[in-house]
């Protein structure tokens, strides 16, 4: 784009992100994670915008913009530290999030993310073997394409029951299948299943706390084969919402939530 079609395309998007703090005013009351917000960068054409809060930490600015050789699929929706903005932890998007509430809503669950980026999951993720491995294998993607045994029919039968558990709010049954599953599993597979519960359950139940709150449907996922890497999603919302609802002292404190969720003690 030329140098009236940036500018162009800039103010458009500056007008979108006012949305962001109209929305925050009605949900930051909701969860911890949600109290702030944080750096918003939309790909367009190969290139990082950036925006950030003004100085006085109200309203979005254009910060500048960078060249990226990464490519980003239509319809982005991320979080991840950004290299050329000092390897802050942003919401990283394309315009289309601005299409409408659930495109918002989706920015809102990328924040959780950051919160979670800035406060804790580096420190948490040296803890685990699974990563220890996956750096010492080059594979950085390890979070995305670790092969979990998703059709392993053990796995498979005691998953179904969970979902029976999570219906019923079960706490002691749903406790007992994470105990079971820390012994059957590998190590680095249960690590895997309960990081990605954590990391993506805890994103995804604020979510639907914000949604219940626009009054909109939930996101959610069926807990039914063939799995994948998404089942996580929504096992790690349930669990964290039958954590939180058993232990009070966990709201707010997701460090020991992760620690909780772990050791299921």
């Amino acid at each position: 784009m030329n140098q009236e079609e940036k500018e162009q395309f800039i103010a458009k998007q500056l007008i979108s992100l006012r949305k962001i703090n109209k929305l925050h005013e009605q949900l930051k009351d909701i969860d911890i994670s949600l109290e702030k917000k944080y750096p918003v960068v939309i790909v367009e054409e190969n290139t990082y915008f950036i925006f950030d809060l003004d100085s006085a930490g109200e309203n979005y600015e254009f910060k500048f913009d960078n060249p990226t050789h990464r490519e980003f699929p239509k319809g982005l929706l991320a979080a991840f530290p950004v290299e050329c903005y000092g390897e802050q932890t942003c919401a990283v998007i394309t315009k289309e999030a601005f299409d409408g509430l659930d495109g918002y809503i989706s920015i809102f669950h990328e924040f959780v993310h950051c919160y979670q980026n800035r406060n804790c999951s580096e420190e948490l993720s040296k803890t685990l073997e699974i990563k220890a491995k996956a750096i010492k294998e080059n594979n950085y993607m390890w979070e995305l394409n670790h092969p979990f045994p998703y059709e392993n029919s053990t796995f498979i039968k005691k998953t179904k029951a969970l979902y029976n558990y999570f219906n019923a709010k079960d706490y002691n049954d749903a406790l007992n299948y994470y105990k079971e599953m820390k012994i059957y599993l590998r190590k680095i597979d249960f690590e895997y299943m309960i990081w990605q519960q954590w990391v993506e359950g805890f994103a995804r139940y604020i979510e639907n706390l914000i949604r219940d709150r626009v009054g909109i449907n939930r996101n959610i996922n069926k807990l039914e084969p063939p799995y994948d890497r998404v089942i996580f999603y929504e096992l790690g919302s349930r669990y964290i919402d039958l954590l939180l609802t058993e232990h009070i002292n966990l709201k707010g404190n997701i460090r020991d939530l992760y620690y909780k969720m772990y050791t299921a003690e």
